[in-house]
């Protein structure tokens, strides 16, 4: 991106974002919103592309409208990943080279604490709730482009981050970043230990969904991660595959069905099972189906919850979700001509819920994802089904 007329993007952003998006000033006055477009046009001689970048996204964010975001460059990254959880954000997975770094706790980036380094990412993560901003900050803070562009990191080649040990102690480590097609090859993670120690939703994570029985429970488990086909198993063959095996194994008294890591995607593609479910008198009655939600639960499966909530009997737990019950969505795309940068924005409405203002779908049970919980491959949510006596 080195000769990009960044004057005329932001003036199709001021003209063509406001046309194009279904409500685009539903929580943020137009004349912020071109107020702020104008004052970076007067700073642009004085800024590199990386700051500019940043700046548009923190101009589309403030939108206030989860879909409606800048579809942010990423090549370079930090050789990790990382979950926040109740206690702080952790490294979860890395490059075998830095496998010492595995579940420590981040508390520092180039020096700078990381509630100010999460302040500063919140300000570019298009969110309505604590729930998303809790879900997409990890991913922003592995970015070095990201970080670079916001002045949190001071070299996109390296970055120096502080983790706390065990024993509390703070300890510096400087990390060459690397290509993110780098990553998946050889990264150290839960994978490496024993499948069978893991806990339900976190086996099979290559999988849209899937499904296992536990005869001595009589107890089905439907992990449903992803609202897309996969290449050898469309959504609807494996809805018919479960209703079949359903119908015909009247040892199955109870059904989980988990959307906690579901983003989204395509929501009539379930509504087909979840509609017969809905008249299944065996399992659509109270204590006998379960649905577990999360920040991660978004968009379509949000959608999907609703649909639960509406139509069947089913308990849910988990997290406050990280989609909002009444939002914007149905996502298109806005290339701006110059950069090529693409801006996502929402073209329809979705009114889910009486209460507006009710930022997240909340379940009837409560549980905090813990790194306690994480690092002894603990699920409370499956551990309260299992052990209720209902």
């Amino acid at each position: 991106m080195t000769k990009i007329d960044w004057q005329a993007d932001l003036d199709q952003l001021a003209t063509e974002l406001p046309m194009l998006h279904e409500n685009l000033f539903f929580n943020l006055e137009a004349d912020q919103f071109n107020t702020s477009i104008n004052t970076l046009k007067g700073r642009l001689d004085k800024m590199d592309n990386y700051p500019i970048v940043m700046e548009i996204a923190q101009i589309v964010a403030a939108v206030g409208d989860a879909h409606t975001s800048v579809a942010l460059p990423r090549d370079s990254r930090l050789p990790l990943e990382c979950y926040w959880f109740q206690e702080g954000i952790f490294i979860t997975a890395t490059l075998p080279e830095f496998e010492e770094l595995l579940h420590h706790k981040v508390v520092k980036v180039d020096g700078m604490p990381i509630d100010v380094v999460i302040e500063r990412l919140s300000r570019i993560v298009s969110h309505e709730n604590q729930s998303f901003l809790m879900s997409q900050v990890p991913n922003y803070l592995i970015c070095a482009d990201i970080l670079y562009g916001l002045n949190i990191a001071h070299n996109i080649k390296s970055v120096r981050i502080t983790i706390e040990t065990s024993n509390n102690e703070e300890r510096d480590v400087l990390l060459p970043t690397i290509k993110y097609e780098e990553w998946q090859v050889g990264t150290v993670d839960e994978k490496t230990r024993a499948f069978n120690e893991l806990p339900l939703y976190r086996k099979n994570q290559g999988k849209y969904f899937w499904s296992e029985f536990n005869p001595e429970k009589k107890l089905l488990y439907i992990n449903y991660n992803n609202c897309k086909d996969m290449p050898n198993l469309t959504v609807r063959e494996f809805s018919d595959q479960l209703i079949n095996d359903i119908k015909s194994n009247a040892a199955i008294e109870r059904m989980v069905i988990d959307l906690r890591n579901n983003g989204g995607g395509n929501s009539e593609l379930f509504k087909g099972f979840l509609k017969w479910l809905s008249t299944f008198g065996r399992l659509n009655r109270q204590g006998k189906l379960f649905v577990i939600v999360g920040r991660d639960t978004f968009s379509s499966a949000l959608l999907n919850t609703f649909y639960l909530k509406n139509n069947s009997h089913a308990v849910f737990l988990g997290e406050p979700t990280g989609g909002k019950p009444n939002h914007y969505g149905e996502v298109k795309y806005l290339s701006l001509n110059s950069s090529g940068l693409y801006i996502r924005y929402s073209t329809k409405y979705y009114e889910l819920d009486d209460d507006s203002n009710l930022p997240s779908f909340m379940p009837d049970a409560l549980f905090a994802v813990t790194f306690k919980d994480y690092i002894q491959n603990i699920d409370p949510c499956m551990d309260w089904i299992l052990q209720e006596d209902f």
